[in-house]
């Protein structure tokens, strides 16, 4: 961190953290292992930036139907310092605005992340 770096890893806590976890919650341990090592699966937690001109900005999640048309998840939202809205939702309702200058934060297979990208951007 005094070199500048934003973020430090310690392999020594993240093997504690993870034996924690297998003991406390071993049926999430084998999901979150699936979702990141299934071959078959190309299933990700992603971001979505929202633009100011993207069509997507000022709607609510379920004018945008992400589950429905996408099969994409929304685990939250991120909306920018100074808007007046909490930094951070997670697991947003239907009815939580997406704002200019925000993230979406969902889970879902690669191409559909990419299709909700490029709809975001106003490129469909």
């Amino acid at each position: 961190m005094k070199a500048g770096a934003n973020a430090t890893v310690s392999p020594s806590q993240i093997g504690g953290l993870r034996m924690a976890s297998e003991a406390i919650r071993p049926h999430v341990v084998v999901f979150l292992d699936l979702l990141l090592k299934e071959q078959g699966k190309t299933l990700r937690v992603e971001e979505i930036e929202i633009q100011a001109s993207s069509p997507w900005a000022g709607k609510r999640l379920d004018e945008i139907d992400l589950k429905g048309r996408m099969n994409l998840l929304v685990l939250g939202l991120k909306h920018p310092p100074g808007s007046g809205l909490p930094e951070l939702i997670v697991n947003p309702s239907d009815h939580a605005t997406v704002t200019a200058d925000g993230v979406i934060i969902a889970l879902g297979d690669l191409p559909d992340i990419d299709r909700a990208r490029r709809e975001a951007e106003g490129r469909t």
